[in-house]
């Protein structure tokens, strides 16, 4: 069953062959679910999902599950072009017992209508079988093409009640999201960053799956729990700088991977799937001066 809360969307450790790196990733999730996440979104964007094979990431959603990690706190991306991988995959994710599968819709041909991404979703939950309330839509047009617009939402709630639980959504639309939320209160709608959490929680907002949250997650939980504008206005801070490098030419899941390489002592975590590539000497001045290791050392832990 899927929770409320902070849901880390997490960097996919990569090993030399450029396959994921399911000890270190194991290792690296169980201590964010430690540290106030409460659950982990394993191959999402942030995740590089679309960069791996199909059976490259069913693998690592099969070590994450025998890794003594909760299966109920972790959900997995198994949106696909094609409905057989997406099949496949979302199999995978209800033999391990995870949470939930995010969805993302096909991606390719952009021009297609709601018709097709009804006939899309009818053809996987036929052939996937999801549980009761197992499947999270992910809404993320800039990547995919395609908007879960409120009338699709309805739709598709229409079609399969019983299927999905909630909409993540990264196009970080507050109007999307209030007006989905307003049609359909019992739905669990996350922001995909927590630059707005409290305001996104006094519309109705069920917490957030965020690419960033991996970094301050300890911050994160305070605020989802507590409340504190005076903390939720360091963490929009926080988010907000990530975004301006990011428009500034640094690129978001390797600034990530950067971050995350430095607070870990590990410079692993730098590897990166193809296309993407490690910061260049530029970017990572430019992500240094806007977010130094200082800055990040001095948040809150969860017990402070």
């Amino acid at each position: 069953m899927m929770r409320k809360g902070i849901w880390a969307a997490v960097v996919t450790p990569v090993d030399g062959n450029l396959a994921a790196d399911s000890t270190r990733a194991v290792s690296y999730y169980r201590e964010l679910l430690e540290r106030g996440c409460d659950g982990i979104n394993v191959l999402g964007t942030t995740g590089e999902a679309m960069s791996f094979s199909a059976g490259q990431r069913a693998a690592l959603m099969e070590a994450l599950a025998s890794g003594a990690l909760p299966p109920d706190r972790l959900i997995a991306g198994t949106g696909a072009a094609s409905v057989g991988d997406a099949v496949r995959l979302t199999r995978v994710v209800f033999a391990c017992g995870f949470a939930a599968a995010l969805i993302m819709p096909p991606f390719f041909y952009r021009d297609v209508s709601d018709d097709g991404i009804l006939r899309f979703f009818d053809a996987l939950f036929r052939s996937a079988d999801p549980p009761r309330r197992s499947v999270l839509l992910y809404n993320f047009p800039r990547m995919s093409g395609i908007t879960f617009h409120p009338d699709l939402v309805d739709r598709l709630l229409d079609r399969f009640p019983e299927t999905i639980a909630g909409l993540k959504d990264s196009s970080n639309d507050a109007q999307l999201q209030a007006e989905i939320i307003e049609r359909h209160p019992d739905l669990l709608v996350f922001p995909g960053s927590e630059i707005d959490l409290l305001a996104a929680i006094d519309r109705g907002a069920a917490g957030c799956i965020s690419g960033s949250v991996a970094l301050w997650p300890e911050l994160a939980r305070r605020v989802y729990a507590h409340g504190e504008t005076e903390e939720a206005g360091e963490l929009a801070r926080l988010r907000a700088t990530l975004d301006r490098v990011t428009r500034d030419g640094v690129p978001f899941v390797p600034a990530v991977r950067r971050l995350s390489a430095i607070l870990r002592g590990d410079p692993a975590w730098e590897r990166a799937m193809p296309p993407h590539a490690p910061l260049d000497r530029r970017q990572r001045r430019q992500l240094a001066e806007a977010l130094p290791i200082e800055r990040l050392a001095r948040l809150p832990m969860l017990h402070s």
